[in-house]
């Protein structure tokens, strides 16, 4: 049986070798209704492009670069890769000058990308794919970590994350491999790094976890200082390795939510899975809120609530000695099953992820309210302006059960007035993260834009749509003519490099 897959790939390599018209290939990619599939598929393209072809009109005050990063490859030299997070890191960086708008993307070549180019195989097991027997024997249980989940300045440097290990320093300009990063060696070789650091507007700090590998398992959290080193802040003993993808600040305090899910390293070690197989569900177990003082004098502060999974999270600030925070929480883990399926013809459903207003005292270690605000959203973002204050606004991807991993829409939320304005992506289109960007000059929440990447399946086409952030109205969309993998996450910089 010809899978939708197989014919996907004889469809490219027919009109590769001229045997269709190209024209005819998004007609027949359109017609497949997989659009979380085709926005997240290999990347078409690699190159430098002045992006000349834009409906409407971009911002000439709009200055600066907009850098993202995929995982780019769904195949390794004939191994079909099972998962949404699989594939080397492949980075955009869009440059947004006096309403003109260049482009640069590739793959991230690093020493392991370049070990398998050169030896014509697969040497590195992948998140969601092990490594299969090869002729050579070379390779086995090695992992790649590629820096595919986000992308950040930090100390003069382009760090591309994994959150399985160190970080990877990248050139800014032409986002070339230059070195894995330690923080000047203060990360330490055995200590992973988290893809979702958060950053203190006030200070410039940032702020970071990783877990510390060995006979013991500990959650080490950092501060990122403004001379490039990490200063350790806490070291705190773990009973197993749990998955932590994201934090929150504010003013005073650093929040870690950690699900019940575990790793089963036994195994991974065994070579009977990979690390997305490896990952169990303990629904019996709670979730855990663990309260951290930024400047690491104070015992943390546990807090026990029913076991969620969760992804991401918005903002959190202090109110009456009480820390209130928003979350997307997910009843159970079982959209971990779709997304280590996605290119099948059929998923199951899952129950729908709640944005949730949760209200903690770290006095009674309790949590004391709980809101719900919306459902069916993914990769919140606000004014990075707001962070660990109240922030008015927060931004995301809505989502449907037909259409998996990506955004059918983007969502305003005015968290002051609860109220929502949800702008639809379109037929045949999908969105992905909504950036937000200031309005230079202004410091109000909603004077700016919101930056999303897109995906258009009847042009199988990638775009980058510019939205008013006080009214999500359009402004611009700015076509690339090729097609890049959606990704997940990026950043902007108000820079005019």
């Amino acid at each position: 049986m010809t899978t939708r897959r197989d014919f996907m790939k004889v469809l490219g390599a027919a009109s590769a070798l001229g045997l269709i018209e190209s024209s005819l290939l998004p007609r027949a990619l359109a017609a497949d209704t997989s659009l979380g599939y085709l926005a997240h598929r290999t990347a078409g393209a690699q190159g430098a492009w002045m992006l000349d072809r834009v409906d409407g009109a971009v911002p000439r005050e709009l200055n600066g670069v907009l850098y993202r990063v995929a995982p780019g490859q769904k195949e390794t030299f004939g191994v079909t890769l099972r998962h949404l997070f699989d594939g080397d890191a492949f980075a955009s960086r869009y440059r947004f000058r006096d309403g003109k708008v260049d482009l640069l993307a590739r793959f991230i070549d690093t020493p392991q990308r370049r070990e398998e180019l050169q030896a014509g195989e697969m040497l590195y097991r992948e998140y969601g794919t092990r490594k299969p027997p090869t002729a050579s024997g070379r390779g086995g249980f090695r992992p790649k970590f590629a820096p595919s989940v986000n992308l950040i300045r930090w100390d003069g440097r382009l760090l591309g994350l994994s959150e399985g290990g160190h970080p990877t320093a990248i050139d800014p300009i032409d986002l070339s491999y230059h070195s894995d990063w330690d923080f000047h060696g203060t990360l330490a070789p055995d200590v992973s790094f988290t893809a979702h650091p958060r950053f203190d507007p006030e200070t410039g700090d940032g702020y970071a976890y990783g877990t510390l590998r060995g006979e013991r398992l500990v959650l080490m959290v950092y501060r990122m200082q403004s001379d490039g080193r990490l200063k350790q802040l806490y070291a705190l003993p773990q009973i197993d390795y749990f998955m932590i993808h994201d934090m929150l600040l504010t003013r005073e305090h650093i929040i870690l939510v950690i699900p019940p899910l575990r790793l089963d390293i036994a195994q991974m070690v065994m070579g009977q899975a990979s690390v997305a197989d490896a990952l169990v569900y303990a629904e019996r177990e709670p979730m855990r809120f663990v309260i951290l003082r930024k400047d690491g004098t104070a015992t943390p502060v546990t807090i026990d609530a029913p076991a969620a999974f969760v992804f991401h999270h918005g903002n959190a600030f202090e109110q009456n000695g009480r820390i209130v925070m928003d979350s997307i929480l997910y009843p159970d883990a079982s959209t971990l099953k779709v997304l280590h399926a996605f290119d099948r013809e059929q998923h199951l459903p899952v129950p729908p992820n709640v944005l949730t207003r949760l209200t903690l005292d770290p006095i009674t270690r309790a949590i004391v309210s709980r809101t719900e605000l919306s459902t069916r959203e993914e990769l919140p973002r606000f004014d990075p302006r707001r962070v660990g204050v109240d922030a008015r606004y927060l931004y995301a991807v809505s989502r449907s059960v037909d259409v998996p991993f990506v955004g059918t829409g983007v969502v305003r939320h005015d968290l002051h007035r609860a109220k929502t304005i949800d702008v639809a992506a379109g037929s045949e289109r999908v969105y992905g993260e909504p950036v937000f960007v200031p309005h230079p000059g202004q410091t109000a929440e909603d004077r700016g834009w919101v930056l999303v990447q897109g995906y258009d399946a009847r042009r199988d086409e990638t775009f980058l749509e510019i939205r008013d952030a006080g009214t999500l109205g359009f402004e611009a969309r700015v076509w690339t003519g090729q097609h890049f993998p959606l990704g997940f996450h990026g950043n902007f910089h108000e820079t005019r490099a």
